[in-house]
């Protein structure tokens, strides 16, 4: 496809999901258009809820006892004032050759140019009943549907007298051993002991078990994130199972490895993402995680108009075949490149390569303890906390005062 610069006539830019990258690259760019007295191009930014959330907050959300919010921002609040306009509905299709997007309500709209930044679904890797029987992650409708299935567990176990039934009620499998399965296992286990004395179930019937496939947790930082995580997750009655594959899931049972069965109450999956089906259906290039394949210009191979970031694109890190990672801080750093790019071409000036940063990665493990290593350096302990709520902080003002 030819590229043609859009300068001084109006550009339509249409932005699929509020996520970090999604949301970041709308705001940054309203407001450098803004700067710039630039009104002729318009941002549509395009969810189907009508809040953006924190995804690295959403453990906390699951196990909270009470109907916070603290997860989410409306988004209706965060664009109040700016260039731009939010439709809140599903993304049925992109069609790249006619330059538009369906959407579920009927409406059909077009673009110059368009950034997906649609996230990424939980990932079942083809289990048996892992979909029908195990709860998801990865949205804050899902952590809410966990937070009160668990507190419905606990409240029901309160009330029965067959001993074996209770214990499978207040048994929890986490299933995946990285960032979202150990920061939810280490809340857990502490709120576990407000809600055995809110409901009166019993304290000393509670199990919580965290499985991974691999044979360390947190495989992504190397075996001493593992060594910290295994020492904190046990001091807080969290049993660990490593080398283990989940072949099936039933209601309120896990078929494992070895012929082995797990009787639990709850069951969490945590064990991967894919991007969404729609990005390969829509015709582009992806991999093997149904990632949209893109340059380092955060361009999909061999267009000029779509540009992909956050979790549904495989970006190359520069470093052979590896990808960058699809973490909330990459996503959002990537959405402030984006919004600079976006604004360059409008002006008619050549684009700028994106250029991964390594911060590094924080990762909690109950409310006083973590691991990380921020700027590459391995930290451990509380440490980690103070680092994350400063991080987290900084975050939230900063999408209330772009």
């Amino acid at each position: 496809m030819a590229f043609v610069h859009l300068v001084g006539v109006s550009m339509k830019i249409v932005i699929l999901g509020a996520g970090y990258g999604g949301l970041r690259t709308a705001m940054n760019l309203e407001k450098l258009l803004r700067a710039n007295h630039m009104t002729d191009t318009v941002i549509t930014l395009i969810d189907q809820n009508p809040y953006h959330q924190l995804i690295q907050e959403l453990h906390h959300t699951a196990t909270d006892g009470s109907d916070s919010k603290a997860a989410i921002y409306e988004i209706q609040h965060l664009i109040r004032g700016r260039q731009i306009e939010f439709v809140q509905s599903h993304v049925e299709a992109i069609l790249p050759g006619e330059q538009a997007v369906a959407l579920s309500d009927g409406q059909r709209v077009t673009y110059d140019r368009l950034v997906i930044g649609l996230g990424s679904i939980t990932d079942f890797h083809g289990v048996p009943g892992a979909a029908e029987h195990s709860l998801p992650l990865r949205t804050y409708d899902n952590a809410l549907a966990i937070r009160d299935h668990v507190k419905a567990q606990f409240k029901a176990a309160s009330e029965m007298n067959d001993p074996k039934e209770q214990r499978i009620a207040l048994t929890t499998a986490i299933i995946g051993g990285g960032y979202t399965g150990c920061q939810l296992a280490g809340e857990f286990a502490v709120w576990v002991d407000r809600l055995c004395r809110d409901t009166g179930a019993p304290r000393s019937e509670v199990r919580i078990a965290l499985l991974d496939r691999h044979d360390v947790l947190l495989h992504q930082f190397g075996r001493w994130a593992n060594s910290e995580a295994e020492k904190v997750l046990d001091r807080l009655r969290v049993s660990i199972y490593l080398n283990i594959d989940v072949e099936a899931v039933e209601p309120q049972i896990l078929r494992v490895s070895g012929n082995r069965v797990l009787r639990a109450g709850t069951i969490i999956w945590a064990a991967g993402v894919r991007a969404p089906d729609l990005i390969a259906q829509a015709g582009l290039p992806t991999d093997r995680m149904g990632r949209a394949r893109v340059d380092r210009y955060l361009r999909v191979e061999d267009r000029e108009d779509i540009f992909v970031l956050g979790d549904c694109a495989a970006i190359p890190s520069g470093l052979g075949d590896e990808t960058v990672p699809a973490t909330a801080s990459y996503a959002m750093r990537q959405g402030e490149h984006l919004a600079e790019a976006l604004f360059d071409e409008i002006q008619g000036r050549a684009p700028r390569a994106y250029q991964p940063l390594k911060l590094g990665e924080l990762v909690s493990l109950g409310p006083d303890d973590g691991v990380g290593n921020p700027l590459g350096m391995p930290v451990t302990g509380y440490p980690i906390q103070l680092l994350k709520k400063g991080i987290e902080q900084f975050y939230r003002s900063s999408i209330i005062s772009l």
